[in-house]
């Protein structure tokens, strides 16, 4: 495929490319609107909500069902529309919407299609950072930063003790701060530091890209984590629960959400 370091077969190709394309057509006009004003109050965490992530949404679902009419698909603004496909699109169009507003660079477009239960491919557009995470099931991970026009392939890091590693977090579907601090302690006091950086698709995308070792989060939905999972099994990561097992890419549903742990799969963590 050109620009990517990556073999298809020719049907992959073609989705993985479209895929792409959405995710990157709707981070540009996500671009052009960035600081543009700040068209709200700070609000709450969970309830902050944006005209763009409609516009973003609208920009997706219309290329889906232009593309792919046949395709089931779910999104955060949309909810779940179903065509009775073994294919569906799982979308978060604006990821780190809190960020958006407050003029913080770090949010993305999270688009993800699974078949039969199973993830295929995963696109993380991070436009004002200028850097995409995409993955294809059985192909790797890649990293393209468009600052230097240069596509690599993602690994995790290699450190293999938990109190040397780095840990990013979100509180996911959690309004509690109580219950969230409990957890952040349990999990912080395993490592060396911890961050959070206000996007689920971009914390398992530096997961994946061994900028920290693992991400902690609960009650979350699965369009913010569907691509960045991908990323985070095909860069050589593990998905767990919050006790150290496994998870099985069956157990995932877009109506459910998931207490998880990614990491780069060589440290120890459990909460």
């Amino acid at each position: 495929m050109k620009g990517y370091e990556i073999r298809l077969e020719k049907p992959e190709e073609k989705l993985f490319e479209q895929a792409v394309n959405i995710a990157e057509k709707a981070g540009k006009t996500l671009l052009r609107n960035f600081r543009k004003d700040r068209p709200l109050e700070r609000g709450t965490v969970k309830d902050v909500k944006l005209v763009y992530d409609l516009v973003a949404d609208r920009i997706i679902r219309k290329e889906i069902e232009s593309r792919f009419p046949g395709h089931s698909y779910v999104t955060e603004e949309t909810g779940f529309v179903d065509k009775k496909s073994e294919f569906i699109w799982i979308i978060d169009p604006l990821d780190g919407t809190s960020n958006f507003a407050d003029q913080n660079p770090m949010f993305a477009v999270s688009i993800a299609l699974w078949r039969s239960g199973e993830p295929l491919l995963g696109v993380i557009e991070a436009p004002m950072m200028m850097e995409r995470f995409t993955a294809v099931m059985g192909h790797g991970s890649y990293h393209y930063d468009s600052l230097r026009k240069k596509m690599r392939r993602a690994k995790v890091s290699r450190v293999s003790r938990a109190g040397d590693a780095y840990g990013v977090y979100c509180e996911g579907g959690i309004k509690n701060k109580k219950k969230s601090l409990a957890l952040l302690s349990r999990y912080y006091l395993q490592l060396k530091d911890t961050r959070k950086l206000g996007s689920a698709a971009i914390e398992l995308a530096f997961v994946g890209m061994g900028r920290s070792e693992s991400y902690m989060t609960t009650g979350i939905s699965l369009w913010d984590i569907a691509a960045g999972l991908l990323f985070v099994h095909e860069a050589g990561g593990a998905i767990l629960r919050h006790d150290g097992k496994p998870y099985e890419w069956k157990e995932f549903r877009h109506e459910k959400n998931y207490d998880l742990i990614a990491t780069n799969g060589k440290i120890n963590i459990k909460l």
